[in-house]
């Protein structure tokens, strides 16, 4: 069942079970290292970009490799407060408001769209 934006003002904890807040919580941390450690070494690269791609983000035409780093871990971080704050809007997608539901934000606890807006 999908939700939508209507849905959203709900208790984070109602929608998401504890156990599994805890296990995307640590994903996000996780996420959240892993970016910094290669943020540490795109400063010291003699191919940053390179670092980027192996975490699998997009950049924007013109945008320097430690500002793609740094705006994916901001992200997740703010995700991560998210979760913290108890904010229904952590896992629900960032422009319809669509659940994007438990066994989606295990295998990516940083997504923050759904497939539709994926690309948006």
């Amino acid at each position: 069942m999908t939700t939508t934006n209507a849905a959203v003002g709900t208790s984070l904890a109602a929608r998401i079970p504890p156990a599994d807040l805890a296990t995307l919580r640590r994903g996000l941390l996780a996420r959240g290292q892993a970016i910094a450690t290669k943020l540490a070494a795109l400063l010291a690269s003699d191919d940053p970009m390179s670092i980027v791609r192996a975490l699998g983000l997009d950049a924007k035409p013109g945008a320097r490799p430690e500002e793609i780093l740094r705006a994916a871990l901001d992200q997740v971080d703010g995700l991560r407060k998210q979760i913290d704050a108890d904010d229904d809007h952590y896992g629900r997608c960032g422009v319809c408001g669509v659940d994007l539901g438990v066994p989606s934000l295990r295998e990516v606890p940083w997504a923050d769209r759904c497939h539709a807006h994926a690309a948006a």
